[in-house]
């Protein structure tokens, strides 16, 4: 069975390939991503505007390889694989902005207006959409739905269990575990206002 799921050189070549591939283009990104960001933290002092901004490009970043590899090696349900590839085209789309955005001030060519609005407060909405992404995967994932489901069940279990034991003291039936705490505790409590000498 293993064998079937091996990879021939040729296979593994083509992966490492890809994989320096985009390691390079988001390298290139980073660079863009932090001198974009960078601008929106100028009002902090030097060490917490670097900080910041290295920060920043962790999280967008980050989350494209994070989504790379859940949806490559991890994700499985259908919900959980959209929302990965909806993420990772929302996070290349923002990786080319901020590269040709990058370049264009770079060269010192006018940008669009699109472009100085991404600049203004367009760049910061991402974080916004990344910890979305982040928290719509994390519910998505089967196993969590699983737990919350169990969980749901018993409540549910519980719950009907203490309506069936309140019917029953109502009714004045006590259940057999009622009673066998009073058996067990009867002698102590008789014996509670007997002298310990």
């Amino acid at each position: 069975m293993n064998q079937a799921f091996k990879y021939t050189k040729a296979q593994r070549n083509v992966i490492v390939g890809g994989a320096v591939i985009l390691i390079c283009i988001t390298a290139l990104s980073c660079v863009s991503s932090f001198m974009i960001y960078r601008e929106g933290f100028a009002d902090l002092p030097y060490i917490f505007q670097q900080a910041l901004a290295l920060f920043a490009v962790v999280v967008v970043e980050g989350a494209f390889i994070w989504l790379l590899y859940g949806f490559t090696r991890a994700f499985s349900s259908v919900m959980e694989r959209a929302i990965s590839f909806l993420g990772m085209a929302f996070l290349v789309a923002v990786m080319l902005t901020n590269l040709v955005t990058h370049f264009m001030m770079v060269k010192h060519v006018a940008l669009s207006p699109f472009q100085q609005s991404w600049i203004d407060w367009g760049a910061v909405t991402v974080f916004i959409v990344v910890l979305l992404t982040t928290l719509f995967v994390t519910l998505a994932d089967p196993v969590i739905r699983l737990m919350r489901l169990q969980l749901r069940l018993l409540g549910k279990q519980r719950e009907k269990e203490i309506e069936r034991q309140a019917e029953a003291l109502e009714e004045g039936n006590f259940p057999k575990e009622i009673e066998a705490e009073a058996r067990e505790t009867g002698p102590l409590a008789a014996g509670k206002d007997r002298p310990r000498w």
